[in-house]
């Protein structure tokens, strides 16, 4: 469930230009080196509202998070502008952080959809999703927003999202689908997603029919732990496939909130920093590195 309703975002971008991103995203998909990364991932934020034992946020000092480590605005609008050029077409404004801390997030989601960018979108555990913010967020030009849930129960949620508030999160979304309707929007679209540990898998198929029609995309993912969490949560450490490829490095680049530029958006990213990020120029240094 979600590739049929992504492409229902070609009504509103436009069939031509939408059909060409969604080209050039599935050959860089299939490992095909992209003259310049077709998404960038911004971490405007060093910062959570929680503290889930599989994030590495959890395992550092809150010291030095606040809004002085915040990325600035105009740096934002300098690489952009220049990335679009190059042939970015889709932005995701988080990393490994909880983006509706920031109280300005709107006027990026703004100049990105205002220069050209198609695709624009990022994932939140909801807490902060009142009704203020999710009508801002409707109107603002945003096209997916994805929500952190993992979880069909109060004491389930509460193991893997300390800190946050099962029945609040899901009064959260279920009102945010109801105001899209009352606004008469099909932005944007609804993901909820589902990490499988040791606590919750058992509720997986509990998940899939709580939100199957009311969302418009359900994600299943698999848990790896990353290296800084040393909390005892399970996941797998390796992936075992035979032959394979992450084809995260060969679409897009993360920009963290200290301008560090990574190969791709999964917790391991952080720990393969490329260079640092002092002028939009870098990144094309940095997608032909080594």
């Amino acid at each position: 469930m979600g590739k049929e309703e992504m492409e229902k975002l070609s009504v509103e971008v436009g069939h031509d230009r939408w059909l060409k991103y969604r080209e050039e995203y599935d050959a860089a998909s299939n490992l095909k080196k992209l003259d310049y990364p077709i998404q960038l991932d911004f971490e405007l934020n060093s910062s959570c509202n929680m503290r889930c034992p599989m994030c590495p946020i959890s395992a550092e000092s809150p010291k030095g998070k606040g809004k002085k480590t915040w990325f600035d605005f105009e740096f934002y609008k300098e690489i952009l502008e220049f990335s679009v050029q190059k042939g970015t077409k889709a932005i995701k404004l988080n990393y490994i952080n909880e983006p509706l801390i920031r109280n300005d997030l709107i006027k990026f989601i703004d100049f990105a959809k205002k220069i050209g960018v198609l695709d624009i979108y990022f994932s939140t555990n909801g807490l902060l999703l009142n009704e203020q913010i999710s009508e801002k967020l409707i109107n603002s030009g945003l096209t997916r927003i994805q929500i952190s849930i993992d979880a069909t129960t109060q004491e389930t949620y509460d193991k893997i999202r300390p800190g946050g508030d099962y029945n609040k999160i899901i009064k959260n979304v279920l009102n945010f689908i109801n105001l899209k309707k009352k606004l008469n929007s099909n932005l944007p679209l609804v993901r909820v997603n589902f990490v499988k540990t040791e606590f919750n898998h058992k509720e997986l198929n509990d998940f899939l029919i709580l939100w199957k029609d009311k969302v418009d995309m359900i994600g299943i993912q698999e848990f790896v732990k990353p290296t800084k969490v040393k909390k005892n949560i399970t996941g797998k450490r390796e992936i075992r496939k035979k032959k394979f490829q992450c084809s995260f490095p060969f679409k897009q680049l993360v920009i963290n909130n200290e301008k560090k530029i990574l190969p791709c958006c999964t917790f391991w990213g952080e720990e393969l920093e490329l260079q640092e990020l002092t002028k939009p120029q870098d990144l094309i240094t940095a997608w032909n590195s080594k």
